[in-house]
């Protein structure tokens, strides 16, 4: 699980709903859509943010992959990753409780930056659903919560995590 930033229209972002509504978007039985090709546009702005985000993430940040379809960069030991797909852009941090940490917030804040910079997109969390710079602290806070709150769901769903819950008392 992961906490992400869309960078989305101005338009959108300013939306009650700017991520959509989670309930009618979850995708149906059918199948998955038709996952489009990056256009000119698409790979041109991808190709100029990119020496950017490299500078940005920290040492031992790599490509992941360059298909017709999308852009990925990846930061190892974070898991921090920058996406660039048809008309889904976004920046990922999983939910470890490593990445609660100022200092890979200030990472995804520039990385923020520059592509909002580059791209006249607006990006906007997953947790306040707003413009995730306006509240960046407040979702670094919630980001903590959770992350700590996903590793005590893990620990348990091990037998020995499961034990020393029992044993905790």
């Amino acid at each position: 699980m992961s906490f992400a930033v869309h960078f989305i229209s101005a338009e959108t972002a300013a939306a009650p709903h700017p991520l959509g509504d989670p309930v009618a978007d979850l995708p149906d039985d059918e199948g998955d859509e038709d996952v489009e090709e990056l256009t000119a546009d698409e790979i041109a702005a991808w190709d100029g943010l990119h020496p950017r985000l490299v500078e940005l993430l920290p040492a031992g940040a790599h490509d992941v992959s360059a298909t017709p379809f999308a852009r990925q960069l990846v930061h190892e030991s974070t898991g921090m990753m920058v996406t660039w797909a048809h008309d889904d852009y976004e920046a990922s941090v999983p939910f470890w409780s490593e990445n609660a940490t100022a200092e890979l917030f200030d990472t995804l804040a520039a990385v923020t930056e520059a592509i909002e910079a580059a791209t006249g997109r607006v990006g906007v969390d997953e947790i306040s659903e707003a413009r995730f710079l306006d509240h960046r602290e407040q979702v670094q806070d919630t980001f903590a919560m959770m992350a700590a709150g996903f590793e005590q769901a893990m620990e348990r769903q091990t037998v020995l995590g499961w034990l020393r819950s029992k044993f905790k008392r």
